[in-house]
């Protein structure tokens, strides 16, 4: 016979149990993120070079040499810094997200670059309306509660990526510049990133309804 201390044990056991399941989908789904996004990064640095020279051309011969320099320096010769900054900042985003804390670790800039964020943001969420929802809504159903911001939004991609520029010695124009390269090369595949979630959520059951991704 189950004596009442085991049935108390196994009602205690259920929530923590849930809660690693949870947090283990989470992990799960930020590692196949990070997968996809080593991917794009790999592509914005292979193809650095050719898209600057398209963004330079009609600029004073001696101004573009010495962007085309500093530029191609913190894209490929210190890559590992600046991508190993993004990662750091997107995991600290992910550890807010889950433990429900407003630490502003992510500042936003200003002047163009501002503009420049917020019209990529504005184009990329409105392209991926309905996809974007439908995440949202998965993750919603799996850490049982309304979520309104959650870490796959395209401008925490953009602010993590310019805050990660900020120690590569770059002056403000030449950061500017490359945020169309990180928009061409990265966030127009933001749906590569979000198939990869998406998937991984369905993958462990979590579902939503056709009509609540419709409404």
């Amino acid at each position: 016979m189950t004596s009442l201390l085991q049935q108390d044990a196994k009602v205690i056991d259920l929530p923590m149990a849930a809660r690693r399941r949870t947090l283990d989908i989470v992990k799960e789904l930020k590692v196949n993120m990070d997968v996809k996004l080593d991917y794009l990064f790999d592509g914005l640095g292979a193809n650095v070079a050719d898209a600057l020279f398209e963004e330079m051309w009609g600029l004073d011969e001696h101004e573009a040499l010495e962007h085309h320099f500093n530029v191609m320096r913190a894209l490929k010769v210190q890559s590992d810094l600046y991508r190993g900054e993004f990662t750091r900042l997107m995991k600290e985003v992910w550890l807010i997200f889950l433990n429900q804390r407003e630490d502003p670790i992510l500042n936003a800039p200003r002047g163009i670059a501002e503009t420049l964020i917020t019209t990529y943001k504005s184009k990329t969420e409105s392209h991926y309306k309905v996809f974007i929802k439908e995440v949202r809504l998965r993750m919603s159903r799996l850490l049982n509660r309304d979520l309104d911001e959650f870490p796959l939004r395209p401008e925490i991609f953009f602010l993590c990526f310019w805050q990660a520029l900020e120690q590569r010695n770059l002056r403000y124009d030449e950061r500017v510049m490359l945020l169309p390269l990180f928009q061409r090369f990265v966030r127009n595949r933001y749906g590569q990133v979000l198939a990869a979630a998406n998937q991984t959520l369905i993958e462990h059951g979590v579902e939503v309804k056709l009509e609540e991704v419709d409404a």
